[in-house]
C-alpha cells in the first residue's frame, strides 16, 4: 500500500461496493480506513446488513473519489480478524467509532482486512496507474 493511497482514503469518503444476500449490488459510503500491521482495515457492526452481506460474497470493491479528478478503486476479498489491537488502534483513530461502540470489546465491534488488494488510481487527465499487492 502506498503512502499516496493511504493519505487518498485518509482525506476522501469511498463507497464499498458488494453484493447483497439477495444478489443486487450494494453501495455504502465507508470512511474508517485503518493500515496496521501492514493491512488496510476497516470495522462494522455484526448487526448491518454490511456484515451479512460480506459473509456470504467476501470479494468486494471499494472507491474513493477526491471531488478534483482523481479516485482509487480497491478490489479485494474481505477477511473478518478479530484483533483487539486493531479495535484498539481503530478507537485511537476514530471518535466516532469510539462514541459508538463504547469499547474495543463491543461484540458487536467487527474489524475486517482487504486481502490482496488490486489498487487503481485512475484520473480524468488520463492517469491510470495498476498497483496490485499480495500478501
Amino acid at each position: 500500500m502506498t503512502q499516496e493511497v493511504l493519505e487518498f482514503l485518509d482525506k476522501n469518503v469511498g463507497f464499498l461496493a458488494t453484493k447483497g444476500t439477495c444478489g443486487n449490488p450494494r453501495v455504502r459510503p465507508i470512511q474508517s480506513p485503518l493500515f496496521y500491521g501492514g493491512k488496510l482495515y476497516s470495522c462494522t457492526s455484526n448487526k448491518k446488513g454490511l456484515f451479512k452481506h460480506i459473509q456470504s460474497f467476501p470479494n468486494v470493491e471499494l472507491c474513493a473519489y477526491d471531488n478534483v479528478g482523481t479516485w482509487i478503486r480497491i478490489r479485494a476479498e474481505i477477511v473478518f480478524e478479530d484483533n483487539l489491537a486493531v479495535k484498539e488502534a481503530m478507537f485511537a483513530k476514530y471518535p466516532l467509532v469510539k462514541q459508538i461502540c463504547q469499547t474495543p470489546q463491543n461484540p458487536e465491534f467487527e474489524v475486517f482486512y482487504f486481502k490482496n488488494p488490486s489498487i487503481k488510481i485512475q484520473s480524468f487527465d488520463g492517469r491510470e496507474e495498476v498497483l496490485k499487492e499480495s500478501k
